[in-house]
């Protein structure tokens, strides 16, 4: 049965990847970057799509614009979507293993263990779905993060599990190519840290924890870069961004009603590890509270305490953490949930209630394959008005949402340049963004829209007060589409305007185009 869980579990990740075909905003970066260091041999380390100020680049995610490049110029869209597929699979095999391996240990200590480990896919079902919007949401370069950090996990416990700790050794050299990849490499040192601590207060070994961390940042000195990337890694760790949606709070107004599966999920955990700290705490045969109380914080095991404890505050601090409360729970507490919800039932029904959910899933795969393409889709951004300055020649400075910023520079250079993308802490000067949210809703937008030399702006319908003030100061809206329209300054005159297609099939098809070439082949 668990080749048929596996196989279940692969089927129902790669459904829901190719159901989330939006493409990250910060994807067309990404490929730029790629496209250039393959044509050229070179990494770029300026932004040279933008007339807003910029500095000095250094891009922490440079090595995962190599690997995207490389999979969508080889293999298209397929390539892309298949690529998410396994490596997001890959993250939730690596949590089964490392249950298995928790189970393979703690059955030696139990009073009643399991006679196997039973893997029920209805619980990664529930595991999926809390962090939906996180994980599976587009393309992006975290989802490489949350398999090295799944990596990493299964070192930690392995090593603590197992006293083979000649396995850490592995994460100094693998952190070269995380810190290379993504940014997101400061959680499996974060981790590295709640093992350290636990296994102090465990009163074992934690000697071996600190020593490869000291080393895993050491590792992280290999960059392009030198000196100045790590740097700025541990720079970019501690800027404040209130108005990110994926910095902020789980609790803050805007998202109270927002991310209900996985507060649903947090709530859940919590109430289970209560309830087992509860039933642990009234098997203990002692009068004095005092008694219990030392008695029950040394039969906890710190590490997994520490673990959970500190992701799931840091989950509700930023919504980016989520994931990796969620994996680790799913580590710690499988076993716990499978006890309080395990009905006991006879083998031969527990089989055929695996087959049929096997069958549906199956069935939804085949269904949603059939039904949708394997491509990813720029209905979210303003195609019509990047094709209408595309097609007519027009020239010059666009303003827009950094959020498609990336994906203007892709579609528009060089005869167009952007104010900024998404890449804001990386290339642009410190309070450009807080520049543009005042552009967009500040009392003083006046001066600093004016101060850009900006020839035409891209506004999403839903920004009707930027609207309102530039079409009152003579700003003539040339196109628009519905969700987006393209205003030019006063003084440029369009004569006879090719008028582009609405077709959003004609822009997926289209999409990948680019004049971004270096000639070096």
């Amino acid at each position: 049965m668990i080749i048929l869980f596996y196989i279940a579990l692969f089927l129902y990740v790669s459904t829901i990847s190719v159901t989330s075909a939006i493409i990250d905003y910060d994807f067309w970066a990404r490929i730029i970057v790629g496209k250039t260091f393959f044509q050229t041999g070179k990494l770029l380390n300026f932004d040279f799509q933008s007339f807003g100020p910029t500095r000095q680049w250094f891009d922490h995610e440079w090595g995962s614009s190599l690997i995207f490049y490389q999979i969508l110029d080889k293999f298209g869209d397929k390539g892309i979507f298949i690529f998410k597929a396994i490596t997001i699979f890959l993250v939730y095999f690596i949590i089964t293993r490392i249950i298995l391996l928790r189970r393979k240990h703690l059955s030696k200590t139990e009073e009643n263990p399991f006679k196997s480990a039973p893997l029920n896919i209805l619980f990664f079902i529930f595991l999926i779905q809390s962090t939906l919007d996180v994980v599976f949401s587009t393309v992006r370069c975290h989802m490489i993060s949350f398999l090295f950090f799944m990596l990493w996990f299964y070192a930690l416990e392995k090593s603590r599990l197992e006293n083979n700790y000649k396995i850490l050794w592995t994460l100094p050299v693998s952190m070269v190519m995380w810190a290379n990849i993504h940014g997101g490499c400061f959680t499996g040192l974060g981790l590295l840290f709640i093992y350290a601590v636990g296994e102090f207060l465990n009163k074992k070994t934690y000697k071996p924890y600190i020593l490869t961390g000291i080393f895993s940042i050491l590792a992280m000195f290999i960059n392009p870069y030198g000196i100045k990337y790590v740097y700025f890694l541990f720079y970019a760790i501690t800027l404040d961004r209130p108005i990110i949606t994926e910095w902020s709070s789980i609790f803050d107004k805007k998202y109270m009603a927002s991310f209900l599966k996985y507060k649903f999920w947090a709530f859940s955990i919590a109430a289970i590890s209560a309830c087992c700290l509860i039933k642990k705490y009234r098997k203990i045969n002692a009068s004095a509270l005092k008694d219990k109380i030392v008695i029950l914080y040394n039969s906890l095991d710190k590490t997994k305490a520490l673990a959970l404890i500190i992701l799931l505050l840091l989950s509700i601090k930023t919504l980016r953490i989520m994931p990796f409360f969620a994996f680790s729970a799913a580590v710690f507490l499988y076993d716990d949930v499978y006890k309080i919800f395990n009905k006991k039932l006879p083998n031969k029904i527990n089989n055929i209630k695996e087959i049929m959910l096997f069958l549906l899933i199956l069935i939804s795969f085949i269904f949603t394959i059939k039904t949708k393409p394997v491509e990813g889709t720029v209905n979210e951004y303003p195609y019509v008005e990047a094709e209408f300055l595309k097609i007519n020649n027009l020239k010059g400075n666009v303003f827009a949402n950094f959020h498609y910023g990336s994906y203007l520079a892709y579609k528009l250079y060089p005869d167009n340049y952007i104010f900024m993308d998404g890449r804001y802490e990386e290339t642009y000067e410190p309070g450009l963004l807080e520049q543009m949210r005042t552009i967009y809703i500040g009392e003083n937008w006046s001066y600093e829209f004016y101060k850009q030399h900006i020839d035409y702006v891209i506004l999403e319908k839903s920004y009707g007060t930027l609207y309102i003030r530039l079409t009152k100061k003579g700003w003539i809206p040339i196109i628009a589409s519905n969700n987006f329209v393209l205003l030019a300054r006063k003084d440029i005159k369009i004569q006879n305007p090719k008028i582009p297609p609405n077709d959003i099939k004609y822009y997926n098809r289209h999409k990948w185009e680019t004049n971004i070439n270096w000639g070096i082949k």
